[in-house]
């Protein structure tokens, strides 16, 4: 995995800059679980005010990781909105809210946010579970709450996944950026 340094500031010669030998760090990225929820079938809500709505609620699933591992519990879901652009492509704004539950007793909710973008054609046989993750790209921003103190540095942790759909099974795998 590559994460593209940023230019030096006398590379961006168009903005007089105040602090041009302020040197900041490169981000890295470390894994911190991989994810597989259950889902139920989508409802479609229709077009309102927001754009394409359609809901589904999640049913469970499994998390594991170097630092935590446990089970989706079930009720959570995602309340995405749909809209095509550029002809032939479609975008899914994902808003995700769910509690995992850590195999030693932790509650962590989980909020995501993110894309799922391509060939509407493509996207819209995902249910079928025959598309590959390469077909298509879904990206998200993870946030986390949790107030068991073992778990406590999630709190604090900016974090993004990888992720795909497999007819009714949403897969991730989450990193930390640090």
């Amino acid at each position: 995995m590559s994460i593209e340094k940023a230019p030096s500031l006398n590379q961006l010669s168009n903005t007089p800059w105040s602090n041009p030998d302020y040197s900041l760090p490169t981000p890295s990225l470390t894994f911190l679980f991989h994810l597989e929820c259950e889902m139920e079938s989508f409802k479609h809500v229709g077009q309102g005010p927001h754009g394409n709505r359609s809901t589904v609620i999640f049913k469970g699933g499994r998390f594991e990781g170097p630092k935590l591992r446990g089970e989706i519990l079930p009720g959570g879901g995602d309340w995405e909105i749909v809209r095509d652009h550029n002809g032939d492509q479609q975008t899914a704004y994902l808003d995700t809210r769910y509690n995992l539950q850590t195999h030693d007793g932790a509650t962590i909710y989980l909020q995501t946010t993110g894309t799922r973008t391509g060939k509407k054609s493509v996207l819209e046989k995902l249910g079928d579970g025959k598309i590959g993750p390469g077909e298509y790209r879904m990206r998200l921003h993870v946030t986390a709450e949790t107030g068991d103190e073992r778990y406590s540095w999630l709190n604090q942790a900016v974090m993004i996944a990888s992720a795909g759909r497999v007819g009714g099974q949403v897969i991730y795998d989450a990193y930390q950026v640090l």
